[in-house]
């Protein structure tokens, strides 16, 4: 995974064969020179911009009851302490905790009826496609559509996720991590090598490549060596690209914009999507991550117990994200963009539908809510779920027919582009979300 943190310096003697496979020693950082071989075009409506996408995490599993699946009609111990209002448009109601989205539901979908059986903690399902998927969706985005200029083409903000990125497709293809959003003048303050590495030392480490890439081609075309190669060459344009540089800098922004995300690293991370999107990153992935320094107090997972169980979604989970998602709309609408940009925001599985002896809600994989915004999804609801929120009631939707619709509307399609075949399961589209693929 390649991480803008401290770089590790080391000097190497000579350019044998076992010298280029290790000149990743040298600390450096990039992204993949890999392009794509053969792009679709952007769908009709958006012709100018191939689909990006801002895909979040809501780490933890957000409750389908407090967000977006309200049930104010059921008993007390399934509904939960907090009520339904009602949104900009007519019939559908939100949570009372998300008042700033509810309205703006003209700008986005609620799928209410995502359904699987995936009891666990792990994201792997929902940011891979499968649990054994070979590479998440972000590398996939980065393996078949390249960068666009200098960007790199996928981009995760916040801490690390264990088992998402290039898997198989390589480490070209990980992302490029961010880990605290809105720090410093420019968002990545290790944009620079380190003092120790002058600009003549950095030439020289230039010359050094030139050289390894001679040795390479009287050699056979080694796998480790290509990536190696490749993760050397992506650090020499993170570090001398002023297009890279800006685009990581929030400090351009004005200052009642930043306000208008939220001061707080969720609502900082989203602005960065936005920018990094409007810049040519095709893929930005947001992990839930906030201002607490116990990453549990700081999920989505409101069990009770020693946490403060929903009581957490009412002062801290719900009005971050109603701050964050409803810039975010705006923001990408006034620019232009929200057409040619998917966003869609999930967690692992849904709650409980029956509040436990302790305030909170379990796991409950059978019914949960997802969040889509953008490239030509139709706003409104799609599905719905029983009176007790437990099960889908009308149009449940699979895991497989999910993740063949998320491509789709990306313009990607297996029968197309037999590439994408190892990385999409057997599904079908949900036309309710796609219409017009």
């Amino acid at each position: 995974m390649l991480e803008f943190l401290s770089h590790r310096t080391r000097t190497c003697a000579g350019v044998s064969r076992r010298s280029a496979l290790t000149v990743g020693s040298l600390g450096m950082l990039g992204w993949s020179l890999a392009e794509s071989l053969a792009a679709r075009e952007a769908r009709a409506a958006v012709p100018s911009r191939e689909p990006a996408c801002i895909f979040v995490w809501l780490d933890g599993g957000p409750s389908q009851f407090e967000t977006f699946d309200p049930k104010p009609e059921a008993p007390v111990e399934i509904r939960g302490p907090y009520g339904a209002i009602p949104t900009n448009v007519s019939g559908i109601r939100i949570s009372e905790l998300l008042p700033s989205l509810a309205q703006r539901m003209d700008r986005f979908t609620i799928l209410r009826s995502f359904t699987h059986t995936r009891d666990a903690h792990s994201p792997l399902h929902v940011l891979n496609g499968v649990p054994t998927s070979p590479a998440s969706f972000g590398a996939v985005v980065s393996y078949l559509r390249g960068r666009k200029g200098n960007l790199p083409p996928y981009v995760r903000l916040g801490s690390d996720i264990r088992g998402i990125g290039g898997g198989r497709l390589g480490a070209a293809h990980d992302p490029v991590q961010v880990r605290e959003p809105g720090k410093g003048s420019v968002v990545l303050p290790d944009f620079d090598p380190p003092a120790a590495v002058t600009p003549p030392r950095f030439r020289r480490r230039r010359s050094l490549l030139e050289e390894i890439e001679h040795v390479r081609r009287a050699t056979d075309q080694d796998a480790a060596l290509e990536g190696r190669d490749a993760a050397y060459r992506r650090a020499w344009s993170l570090l001398t690209s002023t297009e890279v540089r800006s685009a990581f800098d929030l400090k351009q922004e004005p200052a009642p914009l930043r306000a208008r995300y939220g001061a707080n690293k969720f609502g900082q991370s989203c602005l960065l999507a936005r920018r990094l999107i409007e810049a040519g990153t095709r893929f930005v992935e947001i992990k839930w991550f906030g201002d607490v320094d116990s990453s549990a107090y700081d999920s989505w997972d409101t069990h009770g117990a020693d946490l403060p169980g929903l009581a957490r979604l009412e002062h801290q989970l719900c009005p971050r994200l109603d701050m964050g998602f409803s810039a975010l709309l705006d923001d990408l609408h006034d620019r232009g963009l929200l057409q040619s940009t998917l966003i869609v925001a999930l967690g692992e599985f849904g709650r409980t539908p029956r509040i436990n002896l302790l305030g909170g809600r379990d796991h409950w994989p059978a019914a949960q809510s997802v969040f889509m915004a953008g490239a030509g999804v139709p706003p409104g609801v799609v599905g719905s779920t029983d009176e007790q929120g437990a099960y889908p009631a009308s149009r449940p939707v699979s895991l497989e027919n999910f993740v063949t619709t998320f491509y789709r509307l990306l313009d990607l399609n297996p029968n197309v582009d037999d590439r994408l075949r190892p990385f999409a399961p057997t599904g079908q589209v949900v036309e309710e979300l796609a219409p017009h693929v």
